[in-house]
């Protein structure tokens, strides 16, 4: 899935656990949740071209690791934004959860599908039900998002 609609996904699942006057916040921090899974195509090797494929989509993408996901991005945006944003740990955390938990989802709709239960099971889940790259559903979710934040009206997420 593109990291686009990761993004606005995250964030709009991330806006449904705060208050109307956050939704802006909310949105960004779910938003680069989403996407974080994706940082898996870091993982790389000069002697093994092919170890970018095969962790791609692998255990970053893993519903069991979405705890650890969310953590990990909670404590890279804390020392960021948590000040001047006047958030909380936690509500940051929540946020990064609900936005990384996303991402694994998302791209199991794709025909490439993701291994959602790495490491009890290698299997790769594929339900070919959305497109990798799909405008017809990131164009309306974006507007809906931003509505939401823009509005302070959570019922838009």
């Amino acid at each position: 899935m593109d990291p686009i609609t990761q993004g606005v996904l995250g964030g709009i699942v991330a806006q449904f656990k705060s208050k109307p006057q956050d939704l802006a916040k909310a949105a960004t921090i779910g938003a680069l949740a989403g996407m974080a899974p994706d940082l898996d195509v870091l993982i790389r090797s000069d002697g093994d071209p092919l170890l970018a494929l095969e962790y791609h989509r692998h255990f970053t993408h893993s519903l069991l690791f979405v705890p650890f996901g969310g953590l990990i991005c909670s404590l890279v945006f804390y020392p960021l934004i948590a000040r001047r944003w006047s958030l909380s740990f936690q509500q940051i955390l929540m946020w990064s959860w609900l936005g990384y938990a996303t991402h694994g989802l998302l791209d199991a709709c794709t025909s490439y599908g993701t291994q959602l239960l790495w490491p009890l099971s290698q299997q790769r889940f594929a339900w070919d039900t959305i497109s990798v790259i799909d405008p017809l559903i990131t164009l309306p979710m974006l507007v809906l998002a931003i509505l939401a934040a823009r509005l302070k009206l959570k019922t838009y997420a």
